[in-house]
């Protein structure tokens, strides 16, 4: 799990890199990048602070997981994140999927609804033994959108599957089947960062 101390260093380094990438500079992601931003060379805003975290809880009415509360405290909202993800959302914006976009439930219940849920053994795999596809439509209504909508997708917090405390992420997007699904938020950026890595060095 991540602390704020390493939620600092590790929005640092997404800034560094985001901002020295040729393509968030004259590309075609240029315009995702503020002005302020490049001046400070930081991506985030200020932290949160504990009174606004208790508030979005309140609203909510469910408390936190601890790596993407952490997250709020060093960062209210963050982007872009890499080329898929523009934006993470300020407490103030963080709201319920159901609340956000029930046209894309309706649709994801009304094509998938029928069919039998995932079976644990294929659920609950993580990194590259996971099967996209295979998504339980059923946890779509309880899940806390993060993200605005990137490149056609977005990300999501699920608090009906948790390991250790922690929610498990989802990266939906409409190019690929399902969701990209991690044990947390923290896992999440982690593998969201490599993979930014791995794209920019094929490039």
């Amino acid at each position: 799990m991540m602390n704020s101390t390493n939620w600092s260093d590790t929005l640092r380094q997404i800034s560094q890199e985001i901002l020295s990438d040729p393509d968030f500079i004259s590309g075609n992601m240029a315009s995702l990048v503020r002005p302020e931003q490049r001046q400070a060379q930081w991506l985030g805003a200020t932290g949160a602070t504990e009174a606004t975290l208790l508030s979005l809880e309140k609203r909510l009415q469910i408390s936190l997981p601890a790596s993407y509360r952490a997250f709020l405290q060093t960062s209210d909202g963050f982007g872009p994140l890499d080329y898929f993800i523009w934006r993470l959302k300020p407490c103030a914006e963080v709201d319920w999927l159901v609340k956000t976009d029930e046209d894309l439930i309706q649709i994801w219940e009304r094509n998938m609804g029928a069919l039998p849920t995932v079976p644990d053994d294929d659920y609950y795999r993580y990194g590259d033994s996971q099967i996209d596809e295979q998504l339980r439509v059923e946890y779509l209504r309880g899940c806390l959108m993060i993200s605005d909508w990137g490149d056609s997708g977005f990300l999501a917090l699920n608090p009906a599957v948790q390991h250790e405390g922690e929610w498990e992420a989802w990266h939906f997007a409409n190019w690929k089947p399902g969701a990209t699904r991690y044990r947390s938020f923290a896992e999440l950026m982690q593998n969201t960062l490599k993979m930014y890595r791995e794209i920019t060095r094929e490039q």
